[in-house]
């Protein structure tokens, strides 16, 4: 069984502003003020808890973009319309800033090297793995986008940065 947790009284102030927007907030059903503000602080500690390795940065920032992406979600819905550059960003870029935030401790002074020689190969990773997906979206005439014509132009300034480094690596 679950044992009760203890509680601890506290007393202190805080701005209209605050108050107001903590009241105007549901915060997972909570209704009173000291409610909200157990479900505040608790948040808070666990949000610096859950941050530290990579998976539960992962969990974490998908966790805090969720409400924006079921929005998105409901207005392609409402629209019927798709666009699978947003689904590839918004499941690239968590990976890469939950990356950042697991590397929080920094190394030893002769693991430092090391140490950022492997964050910048795996954002790199990341990166590229952005770029071919986004490219693929440039497969077809039209690209799975909002904007079917999204890509067209961009394309053509990627096509020339790649021949230059094609040409550069030739000489």
């Amino acid at each position: 069984m679950n044992e009760p947790v203890k509680t601890v009284p506290i007393s202190g102030r805080i701005s209209q502003q605050d108050y107001d927007f903590m009241m105007q907030h549901s915060f997972g059903g909570k209704v009173t003020a000291s409610e909200k503000l157990r479900h505040v602080a608790s948040f808070f500690r666990q949000y610096h808890e859950h941050f530290g390795t990579y998976a539960e940065g992962v969990e974490e920032l998908n966790r805090l973009t969720e409400p924006a992406r079921k929005n998105l979600k409901k207005l392609e819905y409402e629209q019927n319309v798709h666009s699978e550059l947003v689904d590839i960003v918004t499941n690239i870029l968590p990976l890469g800033l939950a990356h950042l935030a697991s590397r929080q401790q920094e190394p030893p002074q002769k693991e430092q090297l090391p140490y950022l020689l492997e964050t910048e190969e795996r954002l790199l990773t990341l990166v590229l793995r952005l770029v071919e997906q986004v490219l693929r979206l440039g497969l077809t005439s039209e690209s799975p986008t909002y904007n079917p014509h999204l890509l067209e132009d961009k394309l053509q300034t990627i096509s020339e940065l790649v021949g230059l480094l094609s040409k550069r690596k030739q000489s």
